[in-house]
């Protein structure tokens, strides 16, 4: 298997169990395995290009690089809600901020990968 398709294997994963800890309100989870999401993406991406990112830095630089300014910024906002529910403590209204922000990025990568992610 290529390194996009393993890529894409974990974002589905990550997606179901994203879900299933929001519908549980399971909020810092969410803040978690969100960001993962967004993180698998990029190196899903990453892979088509035979590229391998070993820093959340280098990530941050290319999607900064590559990514409309709309999608960075949500992009920033879902990796924000990791500290704000993972660190500050359970909030309902910010996990549910933070999967609106990640449908809308994974809305785009769909479009760029030209395939369906999620069922």
């Amino acid at each position: 298997m290529g390194e996009y398709e393993k890529h894409i294997r974990m974002v589905r994963e990550k997606m179901e169990a994203v879900r299933s800890a929001f519908e549980k309100e399971q909020h810092t989870v969410v803040g978690d395995l969100a960001t993962k999401v967004v993180e698998q993406l990029i190196e899903a991406d990453a892979a088509k290009k035979n590229m391998h990112f070993g820093t959340h830095l280098e990530r941050h630089q290319f999607s900064g690089d590559r990514y409309p300014k709309e999608i960075n910024a949500a992009m920033k906002k879902v990796w924000f809600a990791y500290g704000d529910l993972g660190y500050d403590g359970i909030n309902g209204e910010r996990a549910k901020r933070a999967m609106k922000s990640l449908d809308k990025i994974l809305k785009y990568f769909e479009k760029i990968f030209g395939e369906q992610i999620e069922e």
